[in-house]
């Protein structure tokens, strides 16, 4: 169906939006947990591999709805993967995407709320609320960095090396 005629047109655009975002972000992630494992940082990596999971099941939730509003999933990732190999890097852009997804997230709620479409109103705010959680899980990661440096690594990954022991 053509969104111009699609009394949801602004919805399908905003979800569409958030769908080519969650897809980047969690290829994003991904990239980041498979950086990490192969440096031994066992902890930071399952995380991040965690999150990159539910980012992609945002990313379904939304092409779901898209569909169901009448409109086509855009599933083109919004921004080329970031090759970091620092994890300040990674833990910092993190932190970035998700402040910057939240906001989003926040406007539109309003905007498709004022549009009259309460449903997906409400997944956006839900979705915000879960990407405020990761927003916190990645703050809390980069102080711990911050404030042990190093060892805070070592320790991943010498925790790491004793699971594959005992495994």
């Amino acid at each position: 169906m053509d969104d111009s005629v699609n009394k949801y047109g602004k919805s399908i655009a905003l979800l569409n939006n958030a769908l080519r975002k969650e897809i980047a972000t969690s290829l994003q992630y991904m990239y980041f947990h498979v950086r990490l494992e192969d440096a031994g940082y066992e902890y930071l990596a399952k995380y991040l591999f965690k999150v990159s999971i539910s980012e992609m099941r945002h990313a379904e939730h939304i092409a779901e709805r898209i569909l169901f509003l009448g409109g086509d999933a855009d599933m083109n990732p919004y921004e080329p993967t970031r090759q970091l190999a620092d994890v300040n890097d990674m833990l910092d852009l993190a932190s970035k995407i998700e402040a910057s997804t939240v906001e989003s997230y926040n406007a539109a709620a309003r905007e498709t709320s004022e549009a009259g479409d309460t449903v997906t109103s409400r997944m956006f705010q839900d979705m915000a609320a879960e990407e405020e959680r990761h927003l916190d899980d990645f703050r809390i990661e980069a102080n711990n960095l911050r404030e042990y440096g190093e060892l805070y690594l070592t320790m991943q990954a010498v925790g790491g090396s004793r699971e594959r022991v005992k495994g």
